[in-house]
């Protein structure tokens, strides 16, 4: 990417954002985003032994955060993330025989085919794997 006349003259970059999912279970949210989803753990935190878990999780360039200590009135967020071989994810996800809806690609935007998987996880956060637009 080019950076922009503005980065250049103030002297700053902006970088990709991290999303801030909330989480209200661990071993559910492990079990979907690690187990499942196939996301890999950059770092846990915690402010005590007993205090809930606030982590960075990634799968390919894809970075989130999954917060513990969110309260049942946090927002649900929704996230697209990228992919490339929209259907080759969904048929590695089929593969697992998970216990998790079926994963479909569907095509919201009436471009003939199907570009986006959108999976809820155990939260209601909505993650939305989008196949580029120059993927075939």
């Amino acid at each position: 990417m080019s950076h922009s006349k503005t980065e250049s003259e103030h002297g700053f970059e902006i970088r990709s954002s991290i999303p801030v999912l909330r989480m209200f279970d661990e071993a559910k949210a492990k079990a979907f985003y690690l187990d499942y989803l196939g996301f890999e753990v950059d770092w846990e935190s915690r402010f005590s032994p007993t205090a809930p878990l606030y982590l960075q999780i990634h799968l390919g360039e894809a970075v989130l955060h999954l917060n513990g200590h969110a309260q049942d009135d946090a927002p649900t967020t929704e996230v697209n993330i990228p992919v490339l071989g929209l259907q080759n994810f969904c048929d590695y996800l089929i593969a697992k025989e998970a216990d998790y809806p079926k994963p479909i690609p569907v095509d919201p935007r009436y471009q003939g085919r199907n570009t986006d998987l959108n999976l809820f996880d155990p939260f209601g956060n909505l993650l939305v794997f989008c196949s580029q637009t120059t993927e075939g």
